[in-house]
């Protein structure tokens, strides 16, 4: 379903580990999906209202705490299609 509109290449990053600086490390992918911009509050892990900049729909599975573009994700929503399976996510960016 999402494949018609995921026309954009956007380069995903997932932390992998923490080096000696404290410093995450990222495994480095692109993925197919739609980035669109707009305000929105939403609420992350912790539960506190932050304000999103953008928004990325997306068939990769992605989670909070991941990098797409260089922007942090702070929030996931996923659609679920008739047949009980993932259809989507929509990661909410800072």
């Amino acid at each position: 379903m999402i494949d018609e509109y995921a026309n954009q290449t956007l380069t995903l990053k997932k932390p992998l580990s923490v080096n000696e600086y404290n410093e995450a490390t990222y495994s480095t992918t692109t993925i197919r999906g739609r980035k669109e911009t707009g305000i929105k509050l939403v609420r992350n892990n912790q539960g506190e209202e932050v304000v999103s900049s953008a928004r990325v729909f997306t068939g990769t599975a992605i989670t909070a705490n991941d990098l797409i573009d260089n922007d942090l994700v702070l929030a996931v929503d996923t659609a679920i299609d008739l047949d009980g399976t993932v259809g989507y996510y929509t990661g909410y960016l800072k």
